[in-house]
Formats: C-alpha cells, sequence, structure tokens
C-alpha cells in the first residue's frame, strides 16, 4: 500500500513538471522577440571627420546606459547604406539624398531620424570668387572619396552643370588630403559636406588665398535636389574675432541622417534618439534648437520604434527601467505570462480532479440508491439475497477508486463505505426478519397440519 502511494506520488509530481514545461513553452511563444543587444555596431565615415566625432560621441553615451557601441569607420554615407544592405552593421550615419543610390528592394534600411545640417562646401582658389559650378569646367578638383555622400551630391551638381564627374581632372581624395592639395595649389577647387565643425572646413576659410563658392540660386537648386536646404550664413558667423566667413553666403545643405536596419530592437532605437536629442536637440551655430532630430529632410522610410518616439515620445516601459534592465524584459515576459497561465491552471486542474472524483462518487451512490430501492421492495429472502451480491458488486468496483483516492477526499471514500454499510446493515436485518418470519409461518403452518387432516 505505501508503495503504490509513492509510486502515484512519484506520478503526480512527473504531471506537475510537465505541465509546468508546457506551461513555460507556450509563454515563451506568447512573448516571442528578443531581448535589447548588448553590443550594437555604427559606421562612421572618414577618419577624422565629424561622422567619426560624433560616432564617439554615441559610443559614449550609449556605455552609460549598458549598450555598447562599436564604431566602423568608412568611406562615407553610400558605404554605410552597403553595408547596412549586407548586415555587417547596425546604425550608420548618412548623407541626406544618397539612400536613391542603392538598391534596397525588400525594405532592409530604416530611417531614425536627421540629426543635424551637414553643409557642402565648394573651396577654390585664384582669382575672384565664382558664381557658378559651371566654371569649375576643365579645373582639378577633388569630390571625395569613392561611394561617399561628398561624391554622391558633387557628381550630381557637376552633371546639372555639363560637367562629367568621370573626368580625368576630376580626383576622388579623402577630406585631409584634399585640403592639403588645395592649399598647395595642387589643386583648384575641392567639394566638402560636413558640420561647420569640421577643421578641415574651418582651416580653409581663414586661407586669404581661398574662396568660398556661394549657391546665390537657392532656389532653383532646392526645386531640383529636394534633399538640399539652402542655408544662410552670416558674415562672422563661425568666428567673430577672425571674421569667418568674410561675407555673407548661401550654403546647399542635406541632412545627416542616422539610418539602421530594420531588424534593429526597437528599445535601441529610442535609445539612439535619447542620445540625438542630448546631441543635437539644443542646435548649434547652423542648427536651430530644437530642430533635430526630426523626421524632416529625413528620405528613408522610418522605423516603426522612432514614429512612434518622435511622435508620442518615449514608451512608458523605455522610460521607466533602464537598459540594463529591459534586456531582461522577454525573461520577465516569460515569467509573467507563466503566471498568468499557471495560476488559472493550479485552480482548473485541481477542479477537474475533483470534478471527475465527484461524477464517479455521483455515480457510485445512484447504484447504491438502485440496490436499496430493490432491498427496500423485497418480498422474500430470494430477492433480497440477490440485492445484497449487487451491494456486494458495486462495493467491489468502487474499490480502484477508494484506493486512489487521495488523502483529501478520504472523507468521501470513509462516507460511501459507511453508507453501503447502512443499506448492507438495514439489508441483513431485513433478510433476518423474512427468515424468520418464512420459519415462524412455516412452524406454524406444519403444528396444523396434523389436526386438519386427523
Amino acid at each position: 500500500m505505501h508503495y503504490g502511494r509513492l509510486l502515484r506520488g512519484r506520478r503526480r509530481w512527473w504531471i506537475v513538471g510537465a505541465l509546468a514545461v508546457l506551461v513555460i513553452a507556450v509563454a515563451g511563444a506568447l512573448a516571442s522577440g528578443p531581448s535589447p543587444p548588448r553590443t550594437i555596431t555604427i559606421a562612421t565615415g572618414q577618419h577624422g571627420g565629424m561622422y567619426e566625432q560624433f560616432g564617439a560621441a554615441y559610443e559614449a553615451r550609449l556605455e552609460r546606459i549598458g549598450l555598447r557601441a562599436r564604431l566602423v569607420p568608412t568611406s562615407g554615407s553610400v558605404d554605410n547604406l552597403r553595408r547596412l544592405l549586407r548586415g555587417e552593421v547596425d546604425v550608420a550615419f548618412v548623407q541626406g539624398g544618397t539612400y536613391p543610390l542603392v538598391a534596397d528592394p525588400e525594405g532592409r534600411i530604416r530611417g531614425i531620424a536627421a540629426v543635424y545640417y551637414e553643409p557642402l562646401w565648394v573651396f577654390h582658389g585664384g582669382g575672384p570668387a565664382l558664381r557658378s559650378l559651371s566654371e569649375l569646367a576643365g579645373r582639378r578638383m577633388a569630390i571625395g572619396l569613392p561611394a561617399s555622400g561628398t561624391e554622391a551630391i558633387a557628381s550630381a551638381l557637376l552633371r546639372a552643370h555639363g560637367i562629367d564627374p568621370a573626368a580625368r581632372n576630376i580626383e576622388r581624395l579623402p577630406n585631409e588630403m584634399a585640403r592639403e592639395r588645395l592649399e598647395q595649389g595642387r589643386l583648384e577647387a575641392a567639394f566638402f559636406v560636413t558640420s561647420y565643425g569640421d577643421p578641415v572646413v574651418l582651416g580653409l576659410l581663414g586661407r586669404p588665398d581661398l574662396q568660398l563658392l556661394s549657391f546665390d540660386r537657392d532656389g532653383a537648386y532646392t526645386r531640383k535636389f529636394p534633399a538640399l536646404t539652402p542655408l544662410k550664413l552670416a558674415e562672422g558667423t563661425l568666428d567673430l574675432r577672425r571674421n569667418l566667413p568674410a561675407e555673407d553666403v548661401t550654403l546647399l545643405a542635406p541632412a545627416a541622417l542616422l539610418v539602421c536596419r530594420s531588424t534593429l530592437h526597437p528599445r535601441v532605437v529610442e535609445e539612439l534618439l535619447k542620445v540625438a536629442q542630448a546631441l543635437h536637440g539644443p542646435g548649434s551655430l547652423i542648427d536651430p534648437p530644437l530642430r533635430f532630430p526630426s523626421r524632416e529632410g529625413l528620405d528613408i522610410p522610418l522605423h516603426e520604434a522612432a514614429d512612434v518616439y518622435l511622435t508620442h515620445g518615449q514608451a512608458a516601459l523605455s522610460r521607466m527601467l533602464p537598459y540594463a534592465v529591459l534586456r531582461w524584459t522577454l525573461v520577465v515576459r516569460v515569467l509573467v505570462i507563466s503566471l498568468l497561465i499557471w495560476i488559472p491552471l493550479v485552480r482548473f486542474v485541481p477542479a477537474l480532479h475533483g470534478w471527475r472524483i465527484d461524477r464517479r462518487f455521483h455515480r457510485l451512490y445512484a447504484s447504491l440508491r438502485d440496490v436499496d430501492r430493490r432491498l427496500t421492495a423485497a418480498r422474500d429472502p430470494g430477492e433480497v439475497e440477490a440485492g445484497l451480491a449487487a451491494l456486494d458488486r458495486l462495493c467491489l468496483e468502487s474499490q480502484p477508486l477508494c484506493d486512489k483516492m487521495p488523502d483529501a477526499r478520504q472523507r468521501d471514500v470513509y462516507d460511501w463505505r459507511m453508507h453501503a454499510a447502512f443499506v448492507r446493515a438495514q439489508a441483513a436485518a431485513r433478510l433476518a426478519a423474512l427468515e424468520t418470519g418464512e420459519a415462524a409461518w412455516m412452524r406454524g403452518a406444519g403444528s396444523e397440519l396434523p389436526a386438519r387432516h386427523g
């Protein structure tokens, strides 16, 4: 008996364990979705450029919240977009207007926000200031590295002015090299797309032998090139002491964009936007305060998390919990959903088991009632004995149920046995009464027979 109960106990634990595994599996399916990553990869740009500087600032701020950023130097915007398509990086800085230069039919690249203006600076040497890019025809010039945003915008503008960007006099050089050759007189012009804070720009603006081209027909340019925004740079804006620039100029500026892979975790997108707000929100000498981060100037389909953030603000979960805790949200979701499933299950399974036991006892009592009625209606000992035999069979059938009954339901077992014993006792008394009455009648009938026949 003890061994059988031990086996039943082990079986119950196996059932409980199997149910727990099932609940966790169901909870894991319902809480599908990866946890926020511990590390991301950010494509920046040329060494010493503003993308690299801003990348370092993002890296430092993300590190404080527990998200490690690994910076990857590249040739520039088009190179960054291609790396995103190949899955080599998670996030990248790119120049507005360069997205159409890569094929992305599956929509694997998503925009996070425009973060600041990065003007096009066209410096040239010798003689009076030029009024149009068409005057650069035949001159030796540099238009940035291959696959860079500078090369992309410079090539488009040169074509619009009838100049072939593939001509032999046009070189693809990094910014630092282009600056050196321009200062040495080995180049007659150079294109740079970068922030006003870039040392290359500030150094060239201070040279009296170099001129900065002003795009006076800004309305025409922005009509033809929607990604470009005209910026009026007043005299002395960048440096009052040195009076840089030396006169009012109009620049064309694409927006620097923060973009990512479409699969980037929404919590990472939110953290990137929080950093962008801290770095770019206050504005600068050319960026108005609170202008960035923004969806304006973004020519790439917006990431859903960025859309929600820029429209409604930060998600409540990210606002309440630090990133280090958010990384455990999947585990928390599994635990919460497991509890939500397990608690009703724990209440339902015993109730179901109890209902099954009650149902079997109801059947036993229905059968016991039928036997009791037969015994009550019996008129001779033979009928009572048949009823007692049926009661014995009923008790025998109930024995397996009584043996498997848990301790908490033993009261039902003893109630059943007491009621069966009660019916048996009544039947035994009735049988005894019927047998006594029949014996008395037989004795009475036996004593009267001789008198009748005598």
